[in-house]
């Protein structure tokens, strides 16, 4: 049986500028496939409509494929391509803000730009926050800025004050990196399968290590693909960092963080047994639904979200409730 009115919201697009960022995750299936997913890609309006009716999805909340943004060199020029990005999809969907609402992209290279960026969106376009992709580069692709760093301290105390939630998306690691950790025959594992959420959880922990969280209490953070593998991991982290803290900036045991400051989203993990053990860590309360389309199917996530064996309390909080909460949506 269909849930209708569900919210997702990690639902990603392109322009035809970025569709080159997002080449390398479809051409290895096939040049054919590869033509087919640009179309797909770069549509907001069309097909995407008729597949979130068929999946029981009312509002998809939009955002800008990974990595763009983050991964402009020049920081004039991520800061201009942020705005151009944003003035363009607040254009596409504003006949259907019934259907539609969107993320700000941000140049995080400069982060009094995001943040002013970040407010435009908001009051202006009534975005609902932002969606970053993990660390960004600033003039040199192997060398990542990541969102713990303390010069990005102003644009965290900018997003507290204008109370909307941040979505942190994963992206590939740099070259080098990716060649010690993967090497040239193990990309099956770099990106979606496994490095993307061994990486961003990473990033997180920096995140609620560097004590941003007991600076700015108020500051929602969301993140993906069932909780980028922290939920399973959330009584060891905290248990060594209760017994060995060592230099861990946090006042709070992380899994708190967890109950109070971060949300997870389902999108592209159909687990049961994995939701399950998100629902006994974080609580039904920080948990939404999401399908990661277009990478992956709606069709497969709704149908999966809507038969799993749990109440329709339950169901409705983590496939409605909690999300229209969280971001203000007007439903």
């Amino acid at each position: 049986m269909i849930m209708k009115g569900k919210i997702a919201l990690e639902e990603h697009f392109a322009t035809e500028e970025y569709l080159g960022d997002v080449k390398r995750f479809f051409i290895r299936e096939g040049e054919d496939v590869w033509q087919r997913a640009k179309g797909i890609m770069c549509d907001i309006s069309g097909r995407r409509l008729e597949l979130m009716d068929e999946a029981g999805i009312e509002k998809t909340i939009l955002s800008l494929s990974s990595p763009t943004i983050q991964a402009i060199l020049d920081t004039k020029e991520a800061v201009d391509s942020a705005k151009k990005v944003n003035d363009y999809i607040a254009e596409q969907i504003v006949n259907h803000r019934d259907r539609f609402d969107s993320f700000a992209a941000l140049p995080t290279q400069d982060p009094e730009a995001a943040a002013r960026e970040l407010e435009r969106c908001v009051k202006e376009y009534d975005f609902k926050g932002a969606l970053i992709n993990g660390f960004c580069n600033i003039g040199d692709p192997d060398v990542p800025v990541y969102l713990d760093d303390p010069r990005n301290i102003p644009f965290w105390e900018a997003v507290e004050s204008l109370d909307v939630p941040i979505y942190i998306h994963p992206r590939p690691v740099t070259e080098t990196v990716r060649r010690e950790v993967f090497g040239d025959n193990h990309f099956w594992m770099e990106t979606a399968a496994w490095g993307w959420h061994a990486n961003l959880g990473t990033q997180i922990l920096r995140l609620i290590s560097s004590g941003i969280f007991d600076r700015c209490p108020k500051l929602q953070i969301v993140i993906g693909h069932m909780g980028e593998l922290l939920p399973m991991f959330l009584w060891r982290i905290t248990n060594r960092c209760n017994s060995h803290k060592r230099d861990c900036q946090a006042d709070l045991p992380i899994n708190q963080y967890f109950q109070r400051n971060i949300s997870i989203t389902t999108s592209g993990n159909c687990s049961t047994p994995a939701l399950m053990c998100a629902m006994m860590e974080m609580s039904t309360e920080r948990i939404m639904f999401s399908t990661d389309y277009p990478y992956e199917s709606m069709k497969q996530a709704a149908d999966w979200f809507d038969n799993i064996p749990f109440s329709d309390l339950d169901k409705e909080k983590m496939g409605r409730t909690n999300a229209a909460k969280l971001f203000k949506l007007d439903l």
